[in-house]
């Protein structure tokens, strides 16, 4: 992307459900704040109340331990919820036990820079996005904030006045944009698809809901593919193996981007019992279905 994301812009993040937007919208978040010190971030989840996006979290940290003896899943997490440390938090539980205290200190260490927000269909409309952002955007311009937003169609508005589907898509979309231009900050909206994108072999940008308000307004698109659905098949025939393990790839499409190359391909390898993207990726190399790219 030139850089990664950049201050003022829009990035749409689409793609299948299920294929790990909201892994990936909370995993840079996590990245920003566990890698600067002085940058926070907020993911607005209209989707997964706090305790999950935590619980999360921990299963994210386990398994990037390298010298983790025990990767937690929501598995274990639920079951120590339930098991015999009644009166004692989750938290406050895993810091009694070694192999996951470390775990824990990790999470604290950004905790109070990563804001989980638990947004209401109903109630937390664009503009009450727009005051937590004000809110928690640093005044220091010199210290980064990210924000993710999963999901843009989920934010509610005033159907008496935006009707239409694409009306709806383009006044959010343009809102969150002048939020990004006006406080300096880079926005991840996730989107969803379209009927009709749903039932595609592979997934573009102008398959979301609102696509042509989300190719003018996006800065960057980014399609998340599942590579087995995606792969030609060629690559399923001849090589069954090499094919079962592509379930466990993601192909990250990048179809338009302003600052930099677009029409590229990557894949990374889905950790989805951790709520984690591994991430060294690659340049995807195996012919993929339907190839071209539809640009702004």
């Amino acid at each position: 992307m030139s850089g990664g994301v950049r201050r003022g812009e829009l990035v749409i993040v689409g793609g299948q459900y299920g294929v790990g937007k909201t892994i990936f919208g909370l995993q840079v978040a996590r990245n920003v704040v566990h890698n600067d010190p002085n940058a926070s971030a907020m993911v607005v989840c209209y989707e997964h109340d706090r305790t999950h996006l935590l619980m999360r979290l921990l299963c994210l940290e386990s398994a990037e331990l390298a010298d983790s003896r025990s990767k937690l899943t929501l598995r274990k997490l639920s079951q120590m919820l339930t098991g015999p440390a009644d009166g004692v938090g989750l938290i406050q539980y895993l810091r009694t036990l070694p192999e996951y205290k470390r775990i824990v200190d990790i999470v604290d260490s950004y905790a109070d820079r990563l804001i989980l927000v638990k947004a209401s269909g109903d109630t937390s409309d664009i503009r009450r996005v727009g005051e937590w952002m004000e809110e928690a955007a640093p005044k220091d311009e010199s210290s980064h904030f990210l924000v993710v937003v999963d999901y843009l169609q989920k934010i509610p508005v005033d159907l008496l006045k935006l009707a239409p589907e694409l009306e709806v898509t383009t006044f959010l979309t343009q809102s969150l944009k002048e939020y990004a231009m006006s406080l300096n900050i880079p926005i991840i909206a996730i989107a969803a698809s379209d009927r009709d994108g749903l039932k595609r072999k592979r997934m573009r940008l102008d398959d979301l809901r609102g696509s042509s308000a989300l190719q003018y307004e996006a800065d960057i698109g980014l399609i998340l593919s599942n590579k087995h659905k995606i792969v030609s098949r060629e690559h399923l025939v001849y090589n069954l193996v090499k094919a079962e393990q592509m379930r466990n790839w993601v192909v990250f499409s990048i179809e338009k981007n302003r600052a930099g190359r677009n029409a590229i391909d990557l894949e990374f390898a889905l950790d989805a019992a951790h709520f984690r993207f591994v991430t060294k990726g690659n340049f995807v190399r195996d012919r993929l279905v339907d190839e071209k790219v539809t640009l702004e």
